[in-house]
């Protein structure tokens, strides 16, 4: 499977100065409320950060924890992915326990279990009209369908030869997109659930696919040795360009609302012990061009999230943290601990007020963001 099993500790050393920033409720837009006068050592506080507590002293706290979800069993690998509907009501979690869970967003209650995976789940997707979810698994099927007003398995086949790493649904609730360890990728129909295109893209795993919201644009990722991004036109399938940069496979993926800009995040090069480069890029979705390096991002990437104004890139990190970063500015806005273990899923409401990650031990956080 494409998951590295042996991830060394990356960093938690990091300088950067305190901006703080809020959510606007009238503009429903993230802003930069003032600049803190100190700089925060982020290598000797956030080691020892408890959960939920940011590394930016502030009157009042801009995000908060709301709920911790304990409900899938804790095995390796933990929740791989969490989704949240189109009408901020409910949160899906897959993870390698082999359940897909249900939970009410406001109150965090359980609110259905299904089996669906016999050897684990590693992403998830939702229709935007909310009636369909997608999931991708190790095991035959590696693939499947499911209708969410019955919770009964539409389709169970996904054509791959090995395990799906990554499933997608395009922002018009037509097409479905599967990447697999065998290297190839797989775009269906999402009514008629038959397959449309097989597109071989990399020569490693697909670690992860996207569509761009204006539907011109798919987006593949490549793991392992192939670290390489390609940049598919959706009408005539063909690459139009191959981003290449990060010194290892990609793991997270996201584009910009308005469709023009998209970021990538790796486990990057490590350096020293605690240090990893190379693990943040901006790229221009339409030419290919790499816009901006966040060199001094220095913790290796696991997810990625993008505020519904494009203004703010979220990111979860090797290191149990989540780190918020201005688009705009390519700065370093907030940082806070999640947990002790990598943040392997983030999702984002579509009011950008709530915010869910998931994690490695298995435990899923609800974020209130203010």
């Amino acid at each position: 499977m494409g998951q590295n099993t042996s991830r060394r500790s990356v960093l938690q050393g990091l300088i950067t100065s305190g901006i703080v920033i809020g959510f606007d409720l009238t503009t429903r837009s993230w802003v930069t409320c003032a600049s803190a006068t100190s700089v925060f050592d982020v290598h000797s506080s956030t080691s020892n950060l408890p959960i939920g507590k940011s590394i930016i002293t502030q009157s009042q706290p801009q995000i908060q924890l709301v709920h911790t979800l304990t409900g899938h069993k804790k095995v390796t690998f933990g929740v791989r992915a969490v989704a949240i509907s189109s009408d901020g009501e409910t949160l899906i979690s897959a993870g390698r326990d082999d359940t897909i869970k249900f939970w009410n967003l406001r109150t965090g209650k359980l609110l259905h279990s299904l089996d669906a995976h016999s050897d684990g789940i590693t992403s998830i997707a939702i229709s935007p009209d909310g009636k369909r979810i997608v999931t991708g698994g190790i095991s035959t099927p590696t693939m499947k369908v499911w209708d969410l007003r019955t919770f009964l398995m539409l389709k169970g086949d996904s054509g791959h030869t090995q395990p799906v790493e990554t499933v997608a649904i395009s922002s018009d609730g037509r097409l479905i997109a599967s990447g697999s360890d065998d290297g190839t990728i797989k775009l269906w129909d999402l009514h008629t659930l038959k397959l449309l295109d097989t597109i071989t893209a990399h020569s490693g795993f697909v670690s992860k696919v996207a569509f761009s919201p204006d539907m011109q644009t798919f987006v593949s990722a490549g793991g392992g040795d192939d670290n390489t991004i390609r940049l598919i036109d959706l009408q005539t399938k063909k690459t139009r360009h191959i981003l290449k940069g990060h010194k290892t496979g990609v793991d997270a993926i996201a584009i910009t609302p308005d469709s023009k800009k998209l970021v990538s995040g790796s486990f990057g090069q490590l350096v020293s012990r605690n240090r990893a480069i190379s693990t943040l890029k901006l790229w221009n979705l339409q030419s290919g061009k790499l816009l901006h390096e966040f060199t001094d991002n220095f913790s290796s990437v696991e997810s990625l999230a993008i505020s519904p104004d494009g203004k703010i890139l979220i990111c979860g990190n090797y290191d149990g943290t989540i780190k918020l970063w201005s688009l705009e500015q390519g700065k370093l806005l907030h940082t806070w601990r999640d947990g002790s273990s990598s943040v392997l899923g983030l999702a984002l409401s579509r009011d950008g007020k709530t915010l869910a990650s998931s994690n490695e031990d298995s435990i899923i956080h609800i974020w209130q963001i203010k």
